[in-house]
This record gives structure tokens, sequence and C-alpha cells, in this order.
């Protein structure tokens, strides 16, 4: 038999108690170490409120990352921390040979991704990063039906509020941000809207139409007049990014104050055709009868044509697998993506906002990670890597 893969989570906060959860379900996977700086957050009594079943027996408990690490005994640690508070973390995890699931935004700066992904590419440790909708059962099933086909544009429209993320766990007003510790609302500590939460739908984007080559934004900012708690993100971002492939992605986000509503929209189309998630169906919208038609229109019931889907399956629950069966079988091609796939999603949604701090200007990727021009901007300040 198999033995379990033993496991350690760095940081207890909604995304880290999510990720707990499911692995207390995953056969083959054995949670032995827990690390968060808040006591309150290692508690048992509140980890049992999202995590049904759960016990502490067994589980060791601890306030600083390298005590954890120092004590060994684990296979893979998870990193979910907010992304301005990497301090070489998952460097350590790697050169200690201990795979490595890390929450996204892996980073608020390239420089230390790159970093991340060279140490975990040298010591030839299994990565990912946390692009939980790649495993959701629709976006496959939307993958699938596109992949014969020429992908020419998307659009999505995010219509957010600024208090939609429900608050956070880490205790940010002691550390220089908001007050409320909706962290991800504050620029200094989730990087933009775009970065936080728009890689999210672009992820999905190269999932079905590969990877960025440039990429062109603009953003409204905030008011100084109407920051509250720190919550100081733009207003409406304008992104659109430049596949190699020719595609191209219209990214348009806003994150109002007071509105308490938000909805969306997204459609993806191909060169005869479009696809979109109409609920619980994936439609897609494309004539198959003789060209020229004969005259009329085409009918409606003509034109929508029902998307198969795989069987329905929880994106989070089911990345965790992926990341367990990998690491116990040394097989990263059980991974939808590793931490080295995920860099081209990082570096597009840092260089929009390169491009936004620009005046709009188009910035290649391949530029954006390796000139001169934008080192500064690459660098994390004030610290080593």
């Amino acid at each position: 038999m198999t033995n379990p893969v033993r496991i350690g989570l760095i940081g207890l906060g909604q995304r880290g108690l999510q990720h707990l959860n499911c692995l207390w379900r995953i056969d083959g996977a054995r949670v032995v170490a827990l690390c968060d700086p808040f006591p309150e957050n290692l508690a048992p009594e509140k980890i049992e409120r999202f995590v049904p079943g759960y016990t502490q027996e067994g589980i060791r408990t601890y306030s600083h990352f390298a005590d954890l690490l120092g004590a060994g005994d684990v296979d893979a640690l998870y990193f979910c921390i907010p992304p301005n508070r990497h301090k070489g973390e998952v460097i350590a995890a790697a050169n200690a040979g201990l795979h490595v699931f890390v929450e996204k935004p892996v980073s608020l700066y390239f420089d230390e991704a790159v970093a991340m992904e060279s140490a975990i590419r040298s010591a030839g440790v299994i990565g990912t990063v946390g692009f939980n909708q790649r495993h959701d059962h629709k976006h496959e099933g939307i993958r699938d039906f596109l992949r014969d086909k020429r992908l020419v544009m998307a659009n999505a429209i995010v219509n957010g509020t600024l208090e939609s993320h429900s608050a956070k766990h880490t205790r940010t007003e002691e550390l220089g941000g908001p007050g409320n510790r909706v962290w991800a609302a504050s620029a200094a500590w989730s990087g933009t809207t775009v970065v936080e939460a728009g890689i999210h739908q672009l992820d999905t984007m190269r999932y079905w139409a590969g990877d960025v080559a440039w990429v062109r934004a603009d953003y409204v900012h905030r008011d100084a007049a109407d920051i509250e708690d720190g919550g100081d993100n733009p207003y409406a971002y304008s992104v659109t990014f430049g596949f190699a492939s020719g595609f191209l992605y219209n990214l348009s986000m806003a994150r109002l104050r007071k509105t308490f509503y938000g909805d969306g929209y997204s459609g993806l189309m191909w060169d005869h055709g479009h696809v979109k998630i109409e609920g619980e169906e994936i439609a897609a919208y494309y004539y198959e009868g003789p060209y020229p038609p004969p005259p009329g229109a085409p009918s409606a019931a003509e034109l929508r044509h029902i998307v198969a889907m795989p069987a329905k399956r929880d994106g989070t629950f089911h990345i965790n697998e992926c990341f367990v069966q990998a690491v116990a079988n040394n097989d990263v091609s059980l991974l939808r993506n590793t931490f080295s796939s995920s860099m081209n999603s990082h570096a597009a949604v840092l260089a929009a906002n390169l491009s936004d701090r620009l005046g709009g200007r188009k910035i290649q990727l391949d530029s954006f990670a390796t000139s001169a021009e934008f080192a500064d901007f690459r660098r994390k300040p004030n610290q080593e890597i």
C-alpha cells in the first residue's frame, strides 16, 4: 500500500481552510502540520467550523514557518498567504526537497516569482499554482469543444464590488494593511484586482487558447477621498491580452464601493461561432446547414447547440486530488498546470499594471521578463530574493 502524502499548510485563512477541507476528505492525503502566525487561526474550535470532522490529533501546529520546515516529516507544503507576505518560504521548501502548492498570485513581483520557479525546477520537486478553474467541469468541456477551432476573441465583463470579498483572517490592521482585514481591496496587498482576481479569468483563457504574448491596459484609479479601510484598488480596469496565436481577450473589471451588487458576462468566439456559459449549460452558436443558407435567417433552434460536458465536479477538490496524486506517484503529468507553466499568467497580469502605469503602452511579455527598461518594476523593493 502506498504511504499517504504527508502535508503541511502555511496560512489558515480563507483559502487555506478551503484546501484543508478538501485534503481532509482525500484518500492518500494526511495533514500533519499547520502553520499560521495568529493563534486564533490554529484553534481547533475555529477550524472545525470550516472542516467538518476536524481533529487536531496527530497534527503539529507552528507560528513560524522555519520551525515547521526544521521539524521535517512532511512531503509537501501548501502556501496560502497574501501575495505580499512571501519571504522566501517557497524557495526554502523547494531547496529542502518538498513539493509545493502555491496559491495565486504567487507574488506581487515578477523577479520573486522567477526565483521561486528556478528553485522548484532546480530541486526537481513538483510545484503547482492554485488555478482551480482549470478543474471546473464546464471549463474542461469548453476546452474539449474548442480544441480544433481557430479562436479569435473573447470578452469578459465583471461588474464587481469593493466589498465583495469576505473578511480575511490575517491581522492586516497590525501589519499596515486594511483595518477591516479585506486585503484583496488594497493595491499594496493584492497588486490590484487584475492581479488578485483577474488572473483566474486570464488563466482560464490560457487553458483554452495557449500563452499570452502581449498586454495593454488602462485603469480608472480611485479618488483619494473614496478610500476607506485601505481599499484603494482602482474603480475599473480595461485590459487586452494578445495571445501568441493571434487570439484577443478583452477583460473589463470594476470594483465599485457601496453598490453591493455584481454580475458579469463572458463570451468566446471562434472564426465561425461563439460559445458561452448559460446557467448549467454550455451553449455554442453556429450554423451547420448549406451555405449560403436558403432564403430567411436560420432559426434559433438551428443555431444553438449544447456542448457535452464531463461529470460535474468541485474544482477546488479536484485540484487538490490531482496534486496529491502527482506527489504520490511522482508524476507531474497528473497536474493541469505546473508552477513553471503558470508563469505566463503571472507575467501577463503584472505587465497589465505596468502598461497602465505607462499610459496604456503595449507590453510584450518577452520584453517585460528580460528588458533592463522594466527591471525596477520586476524587482521586489528593499528585499533580496
